[in-house]
């Protein structure tokens, strides 16, 4: 890899993301100590998963909402988890020297390596099968790993930073966000980059529609004021279909339902969106942001994480269900 930093702007925008993503070189910030970043409802509807800043993995079942079991992930910002589509199986991504990106493998109670991975960041997903795992590291590249976590490729995919990635539904192609959106195959052969903006801005979540047809990203907004944060619709060949303001944060997380027809985002609210983009539902948060959002498999309820270490469970109109939580 490079060296970090080569000209003042580039180690603005490093120093920058890695204040956003809570973390600094002393460590985590401690009004970050609750912080959950990340959640996952597992496809077959038994489990919720989340994590953040509390040193753990965290797993309830998703019918009783009973705690039922946590997983050591010490000294490490847990960032992102992403199910499995098929298998009793979890990944996990951390900013953290102790554990990187790992593999839970639920049945067998035991945690894959993945090889040769040095550092790991904030993107992770797996592809349309299961077959292969994407993961950011620290600065700019991603790796492609198999379930089995041997690694198929390695590859630079943003001139500064990736915070998300999302595989396409159908094909071994994918979406990678941070300075720019880039879109490549499993190898990193790149199909298309380009920038969403004249100005330089963070994006820090991407998701495909089940169609394949388009993608949409959600961004901190632009580094200079922080303001102008975005939801934007994209064709693949980088041509923009959509856009939405409003939000007073970041957009960290988006997701589809899994008809396709709807799709959460978590920010300073829970926003609920048609498929072309019109808000159907929302419910203000007045001292919390939502950070991490996903929705059941049958499409009925959401569950959100938040910046003060809520999980809250919400049904398809933003409508107040029940907070859950270890006792």
């Amino acid at each position: 890899m490079r060296t970090l930093g080569k000209n003042r702007k580039e180690m603005t925008f490093y120093v920058f993301y890695m204040l956003l993503i809570g973390v600094s070189a002393i460590g985590q910030q401690p009004n970050d100590a609750k912080t959950l970043w990340t959640l996952a409802w597992s496809p077959d509807g038994k489990y919720i998963g989340s994590g953040g800043n509390q040193d753990e993995l965290i797993l309830f079942d998703a019918n009783t909402f009973e705690l039922v079991k946590t997983y050591p992930v010490k000294d490490a910002l847990l960032s992102r988890i992403k199910w499995h589509p098929s298998k009793n199986i979890l990944a996990i991504i951390t900013q953290g020297k102790t554990i990187k990106a790992r593999i839970l493998n639920l049945d067998k109670d035991e945690w894959i390596d993945l090889e040769g991975l040095e550092s790991s960041s904030r993107g992770l997903d797996w592809n349309f099968n299961g077959a292969l795992l994407a993961v950011s590291e620290l600065e700019h590249a991603v790796s492609v790993f198999t379930l089995h976590g041997k690694r198929v490729s390695r590859f630079m995919a943003d001139p500064k930073s990736v915070t998300g990635i999302d595989w396409h539904p159908t094909k071994n192609i994918m979406t990678t966000v941070g300075s720019q959106i880039g879109i490549y195959d499993h190898l990193g052969h790149p199909i298309h980059t380009f920038r969403p903006r004249n100005k330089e801005v963070l994006l820090l979540c991407v998701e495909w529609h089940d169609s394949g047809d388009f993608f949409v990203v959600g961004d901190y907004g632009d580094l200079e004021n922080a303001d102008d944060k975005l939801l934007q619709f994209w064709h693949p060949e980088g041509v923009k279909i959509n856009e939405i303001s409003g939000s007073i944060a970041e957009y960290r997380n988006i997701r589809w339902s899994t008809d396709g027809e709807r799709w959460a985002s978590a920010s300073d609210a829970l926003r609920i969106w048609s498929k072309e983009g019109k808000l159907l539902a929302e419910t203000k948060s007045s001292d919390d942001y939502l950070w991490g959002v996903d929705w059941s498999p049958d499409g009925d309820y959401i569950v959100t994480s938040s910046s003060n270490g809520k999980l809250v469970i919400w049904d398809k109109n933003a409508n107040f269900i029940r907070q859950i939580g270890k006792k």
